[in-house]
């Protein structure tokens, strides 16, 4: 199984902002389990559909997001299996950075 853990320097609030953000960009499928901060979403992802763990923990000052995939789309490669977490991953810091974060610097809003 391959997996990516990201820190990031926001709130757990604000990365599940981020994370459900990109999943609805990408269409996907998802569900939330609120008692273990822990999504579990199929993602089409280079048009390939992967199930994955998305599991967000506050690690103050920062949050950390592991990203795992548990079912590959069928003959994807282990590099593709990480290709695809590094995708998700990365699509979830970009978001917070140039939407949430940027927005409430410029605009103060959020």
């Amino acid at each position: 199984m391959c997996t990516v853990i990201k820190t990031l320097p926001s709130t757990k609030h604000l990365v599940f902002i981020a994370l459900f953000d990109v999943l609805e960009q990408e269409n996907s499928q998802y569900k939330k389990d609120s008692e273990k901060d822990t999504v579990f979403a199929d993602i089409p992802v280079y048009g390939n559909i992967s199930s994955f763990n998305i599991h967000i923990r506050e690690s103050p000052p920062a949050t950390e997001m592991e990203v795992s995939v548990v079912k590959p789309f069928k003959g994807l490669s282990v590099k593709g299996q990480q290709r695809a977490v590094d995708y998700i991953a990365d699509s979830v810091e970009q978001m917070l950075e140039n939407e949430l974060i940027l927005r409430y610097e410029i605009n103060g809003d959020l």
